[in-house]
């Protein structure tokens, strides 16, 4: 998939995904892998979740990292459903996909969209993380965190509600005052389709 920003587009290579299943422990509104094994390998992959009091891990970093994987539901869900991820609860009780789509949508506002934008995002080769140090949804990086600066914050529009000049001004401004640029993404109810709307700075 590309995502076309202006005049540039942004192509992500895939990562390739070993025959293994990790294992994570819903706790709260998270799923943490325990295994320090587990955690780097599955970090690796694609920079999925983030240490546990670590910021930015490098990819050649990674071998000294002690602490736990946080994943967001969102990602925990992504990796159920390719296979590589089985959920337990805090007693050791294996998880459904049920079980987790019940519990993002008890703790993540508009769940199921934020979802569909990340998978899509994912299965386009997009690393993506969490954007809310910026006040958007993800940011979206070519390589990774820790490698290059995520290009691209993306903002996240409730299907039916209109979109105000304030919302693009403030996101407009805080995109442009970190050097990212700033894109808007809904989820058609008419189809399911993801909408995505690139908006960049010009000098009249």
């Amino acid at each position: 998939m590309r995502l076309f920003v202006g005049k540039r587009s942004l192509v992500f290579n895939n990562y390739n995904t070993p025959n293994t299943v990790f294992r994570g422990y819903l706790i709260g509104g998270a799923v943490v892998v325990t295994d320090i094994n587990e955690a780097r390998k599955l970090y690796s992959m694609g920079f999925y979740g983030k240490f546990v009091n670590e910021d930015k891990v490098k990819l050649n970093e990674v071998e000294g990292v002690t602490t736990p994987l946080q994943l967001s539901i969102v990602e925990a869900l992504y990796l159920m459903d390719k296979g590589l991820l089985e959920i337990l609860d805090p007693n050791g009780n294996k998880l459904s996909r049920d079980d987790l789509l019940r519990a993002g949508r008890n703790t993540v506002t508009n769940f199921d969209q934020v979802y569909a934008i990340y998978r899509e995002l994912k299965e386009g080769g997009f690393v993506v993380k969490s954007g809310l140090k910026f006040g958007s949804l993800f940011a979206v990086y070519e390589r990774g965190p820790g490698i290059d600066h995520a290009p691209v914050l993306l903002h996240f529009i409730e299907p039916r509600r209109a979109v105000s000049a304030l919302d693009i001004t403030r996101a407009a401004r805080l995109s442009h005052s970190v050097n990212k640029r700033f894109v808007l993404a809904t989820q058609s109810e008419v189809d399911g389709k993801i909408h995505y709307v690139a908006f960049e700075w010009w000098r009249a």
